[in-house]
Protein backbone atom coordinates (compact mmCIF):
# COMPACT_ATOMS: atom_id res chain seq x y z
CA UNK A 1 0.00 0.00 0.00
CA UNK A 2 1.34 3.32 -0.94
CA UNK A 3 1.77 5.80 1.67
CA UNK A 4 -1.15 8.08 2.75
CA UNK A 5 -0.98 11.53 2.24
CA UNK A 6 -3.16 14.68 2.56
CA UNK A 7 -3.89 17.38 -0.12
CA UNK A 8 -2.57 20.66 0.00
CA UNK A 9 -6.02 22.07 0.52
CA UNK A 10 -6.76 19.59 3.24
CA UNK A 11 -3.22 20.80 5.17
CA UNK A 12 -4.46 24.12 4.87
CA UNK A 13 -7.62 23.36 6.98
CA UNK A 14 -6.30 21.59 9.65
CA UNK A 15 -3.91 24.53 9.94
CA UNK A 16 -6.68 26.88 10.23
CA UNK A 17 -8.19 25.05 12.81
CA UNK A 18 -6.44 27.59 15.41
CA UNK A 19 -6.57 26.39 18.68
CA UNK A 20 -8.15 23.09 17.92
CA UNK A 21 -6.33 20.30 17.77
CA UNK A 22 -6.79 18.83 14.29
CA UNK A 23 -5.27 15.51 12.51
CA UNK A 24 -5.86 13.18 9.85
CA UNK A 25 -5.60 9.25 10.19
CA UNK A 26 -5.41 6.82 7.34
CA UNK A 27 -6.77 3.61 6.95
CA UNK A 28 -4.79 2.17 9.52
CA UNK A 29 -5.28 4.60 12.15
CA UNK A 30 -1.65 5.79 11.74
CA UNK A 31 -1.27 10.01 11.81
CA UNK A 32 -0.59 11.39 8.62
CA UNK A 33 -1.22 14.78 8.94
CA UNK A 34 -2.04 17.24 11.80
CA UNK A 35 -1.81 21.12 13.07
CA UNK A 36 0.44 23.11 15.45
CA UNK A 37 -2.14 22.63 18.31
CA UNK A 38 -2.38 18.60 18.01
CA UNK A 39 1.50 18.97 17.76
CA UNK A 40 1.97 20.89 21.42
CA UNK A 41 -1.04 19.02 22.91
CA UNK A 42 -0.81 15.53 21.68
CA UNK A 43 3.16 15.29 20.77
CA UNK A 44 5.35 15.76 18.62
CA UNK A 45 4.33 13.46 15.39
CA UNK A 46 7.18 14.21 13.58
CA UNK A 47 9.63 12.70 15.85
CA UNK A 48 7.33 9.59 16.64
CA UNK A 49 8.29 5.91 15.21
CA UNK A 50 5.21 4.83 12.61
CA UNK A 51 3.92 2.63 15.47
CA UNK A 52 4.29 5.87 17.67
CA UNK A 53 1.55 7.51 15.06
CA UNK A 54 -0.31 4.53 15.02
CA UNK A 55 -3.61 5.53 17.32
CA UNK A 56 -4.62 1.97 18.72
CA UNK A 57 -0.50 1.22 19.16
CA UNK A 58 -0.12 4.47 21.02
CA UNK A 59 -3.26 4.04 23.42
CA UNK A 60 -2.85 0.57 24.44
CA UNK A 61 0.97 1.13 24.22
CA UNK A 62 2.14 4.04 26.29
CA UNK A 63 1.89 4.62 29.75
CA UNK A 64 2.45 8.55 28.88
CA UNK A 65 -0.80 8.90 26.76
CA UNK A 66 -2.70 6.41 29.58
CA UNK A 67 -1.50 8.70 32.07
CA UNK A 68 -2.77 11.77 30.19
CA UNK A 69 -6.25 10.44 29.18
CA UNK A 70 -8.58 10.89 32.01
CA UNK A 71 -10.81 7.66 31.95
CA UNK A 72 -7.81 6.09 30.24
CA UNK A 73 -9.89 2.99 29.59
CA UNK A 74 -13.47 3.84 29.14
CA UNK A 75 -11.89 5.64 26.22
CA UNK A 76 -9.37 3.22 25.10
CA UNK A 77 -11.91 0.42 24.98
CA UNK A 78 -14.36 2.83 22.77
CA UNK A 79 -11.29 3.37 20.75
CA UNK A 80 -10.84 -0.28 20.29
CA UNK A 81 -14.86 -0.87 19.40
CA UNK A 82 -14.44 1.31 16.80
CA UNK A 83 -10.95 -0.22 15.32
CA UNK A 84 -12.61 -3.82 15.53
CA UNK A 85 -15.81 -2.30 12.74
CA UNK A 86 -13.09 -0.45 10.83
CA UNK A 87 -11.19 -3.66 10.63
CA UNK A 88 -14.17 -5.70 9.27
CA UNK A 89 -14.05 -3.08 6.15
CA UNK A 90 -10.76 -4.63 5.57
CA UNK A 91 -10.76 -8.60 5.89
CA UNK A 92 -7.12 -10.51 5.72
CA UNK A 93 -5.45 -6.95 5.40
CA UNK A 94 -1.73 -8.43 6.16
CA UNK A 95 -0.51 -5.21 7.92
CA UNK A 96 -3.64 -4.89 10.40
CA UNK A 97 -3.75 -8.85 11.64
CA UNK A 98 0.31 -7.95 12.15
CA UNK A 99 -0.97 -4.89 14.65
CA UNK A 100 -3.25 -7.27 15.89
CA UNK A 101 -0.81 -9.61 17.00
CA UNK A 102 2.22 -7.24 17.91
CA UNK A 103 -0.66 -5.39 20.23
CA UNK A 104 -1.83 -8.57 21.91
CA UNK A 105 1.51 -9.09 22.81
CA UNK A 106 2.16 -6.13 23.98
CA UNK A 107 -0.84 -4.84 25.98
CA UNK A 108 -2.40 -6.96 28.54
CA UNK A 109 -5.74 -4.53 28.07
CA UNK A 110 -5.33 -5.41 24.36
CA UNK A 111 -5.70 -9.10 24.78
CA UNK A 112 -8.39 -9.20 27.61
CA UNK A 113 -10.39 -7.26 25.54
CA UNK A 114 -10.24 -7.56 21.82
CA UNK A 115 -12.07 -10.85 21.77
CA UNK A 116 -14.76 -9.60 23.67
CA UNK A 117 -16.08 -8.14 19.88
CA UNK A 118 -17.40 -4.97 20.48
CA UNK A 119 -18.30 -2.99 17.56
CA UNK A 120 -19.03 0.48 17.49
CA UNK A 121 -19.24 3.79 15.10
CA UNK A 122 -18.71 7.32 16.87
CA UNK A 123 -17.93 10.30 15.48
CA UNK A 124 -18.24 12.65 18.52
CA UNK A 125 -16.80 12.34 22.08
CA UNK A 126 -15.97 14.52 25.30
CA UNK A 127 -12.29 13.63 26.36
CA UNK A 128 -10.69 15.44 29.58
CA UNK A 129 -6.79 15.34 28.99
CA UNK A 130 -3.91 15.94 31.97
CA UNK A 131 -1.91 17.62 30.06
CA UNK A 132 2.02 17.95 31.64
CA UNK A 133 2.53 21.81 30.83
CA UNK A 134 -1.52 22.61 30.32
CA UNK A 135 -3.11 20.85 32.74
CA UNK A 136 -6.50 19.76 32.98
CA UNK A 137 -7.46 20.49 28.95
CA UNK A 138 -11.39 19.25 28.52
CA UNK A 139 -12.52 19.13 24.69
CA UNK A 140 -15.31 18.14 22.30
CA UNK A 141 -14.51 16.15 19.24
CA UNK A 142 -15.74 15.24 16.20
CA UNK A 143 -14.80 13.21 13.36
CA UNK A 144 -15.38 12.74 9.64
CA UNK A 145 -13.92 10.95 6.49
CA UNK A 146 -12.55 13.03 3.96
CA UNK A 147 -15.16 12.66 0.42
CA UNK A 148 -12.46 12.47 -1.83
CA UNK A 149 -10.33 10.21 -0.05
CA UNK A 150 -12.63 7.90 1.90
CA UNK A 151 -9.44 6.17 3.60
CA UNK A 152 -8.96 9.53 5.53
CA UNK A 153 -10.43 10.75 8.34
CA UNK A 154 -10.42 14.18 9.63
CA UNK A 155 -10.54 14.54 14.14
CA UNK A 156 -10.78 18.04 15.24
CA UNK A 157 -10.95 18.74 19.31
CA UNK A 158 -13.16 21.90 20.36
CA UNK A 159 -11.72 23.54 23.28
CA UNK A 160 -14.26 23.57 25.84
CA UNK A 161 -14.25 26.82 27.97
CA UNK A 162 -14.16 23.92 30.92
CA UNK A 163 -11.40 24.32 33.01
CA UNK A 164 -10.22 27.61 30.63
CA UNK A 165 -9.23 24.73 27.48
CA UNK A 166 -8.62 27.55 25.33
CA UNK A 167 -6.29 29.99 26.76
CA UNK A 168 -4.34 26.78 28.29
CA UNK A 169 -3.98 25.61 24.35
CA UNK A 170 -3.10 28.90 23.60
CA UNK A 171 -0.52 29.26 26.09
CA UNK A 172 1.12 26.05 24.61
CA UNK A 173 1.10 27.23 21.06
CA UNK A 174 2.77 30.41 22.49
CA UNK A 175 5.49 28.83 24.22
Amino acid sequence: MEPETVSPALQLFLDHQGLSPAFVTGRRWDVVAWNEAARVVFGDYEQMSAHERNSVWRMFTSPTYRQFLVDWEGHARRLLAQFRAMCGRYPGDPWLTELIQDLMIASPEFRAWWPDHEVLSASEDHKIFKHPQGGSLVFELVTFQVSDAPGLTVTVYIPLDEADTPAKVSQLLSS
